[in-house]
């Protein structure tokens, strides 16, 4: 889609950060030393609003967008209390799967809400959907579906002729996980999933944010994957925990009642979700994890 891209002359002091920042370098300076718009270019705005962020004199208007009512003032913040901020918080975060017996105020929920929000996406607008629940009782009542969900999964992996056609649906990769992690994990826990002893598929989790796309839209996974680390830190950020859980998007999928459950409309998939409540345990100390390689070029 085209948008309208305006520059108020008279209000623009030429410091042509717009030319800089713009992505698909849609501004350029001419002869006359002004920031002009290549007319070739303007097609390719996908109002990502870099340039009215940057404006200092709000000067670069685009069509749909409203200094008012798309952009906020962002505080000014000292860097060295911001680097402090941002490691204390990484450095104290864990993956929570053990949850007191307590709800998550909902408004607790709209901020985490407001903080995936401003996750960036690949390529503007914003395509990612959420589902939150916040209905224990509904999580609840969607895992006896997702353990016979698995059940089924553990008879079917046993038989070669079933293994090829999940191979096929899910792809040489995901198999791979399937066949060397999912399946010796589930073995071993489904007899005390099925007696109720345990839960460690939705760990009991009070609250639950599901992330949506288009089944035939464009491959947004990197975004919500993004979006759903952004859920977790938020949540850290709040006194709450949370984690990704990768065993519970595939049985919503594939079972109708849980689609029906989570109310997941026809052309929706789930690719993540994200458990989220008050961690049952205060961790004393942090782990400690080198990356597989770091090459210096």
């Amino acid at each position: 889609m085209k948008y309208a891209i305006v520059i108020n002359k008279p209000a623009c002091k030429n410091c042509q950060l717009c030319v800089e920042v713009c992505p698909n370098k849609i501004f350029f300076k001419n002869e006359a030393n002004e920031v002009v718009i290549r007319s070739e270019r303007a097609g390719l705005c996908f109002k990502c609003g870099q340039c009215m962020a940057v404006c200092q004199s709000k000067s670069v208007v685009i069509t749909g967008l409203s200094y008012d009512t798309d952009f906020f003032e962002l505080p000014g913040l000292n860097q060295s209390v911001l680097e402090k901020s941002y490691f204390d918080l990484i450095y104290t975060r864990r993956a929570i799967r053990n949850f007191k017996d307590k709800p998550v105020p909902k408004e607790l929920l709209e901020k985490i809400v407001e903080a995936i929000s401003f996750a960036p996406p690949g390529f503007p607008p914003l395509k990612t959907k959420i589902i939150v629940v916040q209905n224990t009782d509904v999580i609840k009542g969607s895992l006896p579906h997702m353990i016979r969900f698995y059940d089924k999964l553990l008879v079917m992996m046993r038989n070669p002729l079933y293994r090829l056609f999940i191979r096929k649906d899910a792809g040489e990769k995901k198999f791979r996980v399937m066949e060397e992690h999912l399946v010796p994990l589930l073995k071993v826990r489904m007899a005390a999933l099925k007696n109720g002893t345990e839960d460690t598929i939705t760990r009991n989790a009070p609250a639950m944010i599901l992330f949506l796309a288009d089944k035939k839209g464009e491959d947004i996974s990197t975004d919500i994957s993004i979006a759903a680390t952004y859920a977790m830190l938020a949540s850290h950020a709040l006194g709450l925990g949370g984690s990704i859980m990768d065993l519970i998007p595939p049985a919503i999928n594939k079972v109708t009642e849980l689609r029906t459950v989570f109310g997941i409309p026809d052309d929706q998939e789930v690719v993540s979700s994200v458990i989220i409540g008050y961690p049952r345990y205060k961790y004393q100390r942090g782990i400690k994890r080198s990356l597989k390689s770091v090459n210096w070029i």
